[in-house]
């Protein structure tokens, strides 16, 4: 197996597009909330179908609808993605970024988490232990200041069930996206219809702009994270994903938000745990590279 530079370039811009989405939804400050994520979700669909079309695998797509079996776990999956991506906009837009990068900070230990409860994978003590870091972490939160990070949870625990159910349907990665948010989109028009028409009139044509930008903002970094993935170590792609709440933690700091000392503790024992469950990682790594030397090679 080859590690690809370019591979490896694209996972890391991957997270770093992910790790940016909070700046661009907050330029749309003064948009409802609900009108964004129906527009979001109406433009993921137009973007990812034009892909299809383009590269001429539409087939896929329909190939999905037919399917009882990845319908069964496609469906779920584009209600859980929907509720992640509008929590995420709301509190984004409401200033809780902070929130939010504690959320994605704890989404790879939840997944970790129902893993084991659901697939039955396997585990070490070191990432029981990091987990019980991160649980302890928000229970002293809790205990102590009576603080539930409620938007934290609620982002980790939607986006780590939505890769359980990525995981069962096992979909193309962009037909997967098209036939979730075409699932989706009669809801997000009928609710932009309906209740929103009134925000619809009052849209500037940037807000606009935007909002038709906000359907490749959402596809392209799932695009690049399965163009990528498939081509280098998970051990690396596991390093990488601490970019994107990484840069959520910076943009939420620089834009004027102020960590609380129920966040601080949080966050101290989550990234505790997350160093734990990294070398967790290294160590079942090597462990797997002594019994099956891969002869990997750096290529460009």
């Amino acid at each position: 197996m080859q590690i690809n530079k370019k591979s490896i370039a694209i996972v890391v811009s991957c997270y770093a597009l992910w790790g940016t989405h909070a700046a661009y939804w907050n330029l749309l400050i003064n948009v409802n909330p609900m009108l964004i994520l129906c527009c979001r979700i109406v433009f993921a669909l137009v973007f990812t179908t034009v892909l299809l079309l383009i590269s001429g695998r539409l087939q896929l797509l329909l190939s999905i609808l037919r399917n009882k079996t990845m319908m069964q776990y496609t469906a779920p999956a584009a209600v859980l993605i929907s509720l992640n991506w509008g929590l995420y906009i709301w509190a984004v837009n409401a200033g809780h970024v902070l929130d939010c990068s504690l959320g994605y900070y704890m989404s790879p230990l939840i997944a970790f988490l129902l893993g084991v409860l659901i697939f039955r994978e396997k585990y070490t003590r070191l990432q029981l232990a990091a987990v019980a870091l991160a649980f302890v972490g928000l229970l002293v939160s809790v205990i102590t200041f009576g603080d539930i990070p409620y938007i934290s949870i609620g982002l980790a625990s939607s986006f780590a069930a939505y890769g359980v159910m990525k995981k069962l349907a096992r979909t193309d990665p962009v037909a997967g996206i098209a036939a979730e948010t075409l699932i989706t989109t009669p809801f997000a028009i009928a609710v932009g219809l309906i209740f929103l028409s009134d925000g619809f009139r009052t849209l500037s044509t940037s807000d606009l702009l935007l909002l038709i930008g906000g359907g490749v903002v959402t596809a392209t970094p799932l695009i690049l994270y399965a163009r990528s993935v498939n081509d280098i170590p998970l051990i690396i792609v596991g390093f990488f994903q601490y970019i994107s709440p990484s840069l959520l933690l910076i943009y939420g700091l620089i834009s004027g938000e102020m960590l609380t000392l129920a966040q601080l503790v949080s966050f101290i024992f989550i990234g505790l745990g997350l160093l734990v469950f990294s070398i967790a990682l290294v160590r079942i790594s090597k462990t797997e590279k002594a019994a099956n030397p891969p002869p990997y090679n750096i290529s460009g």
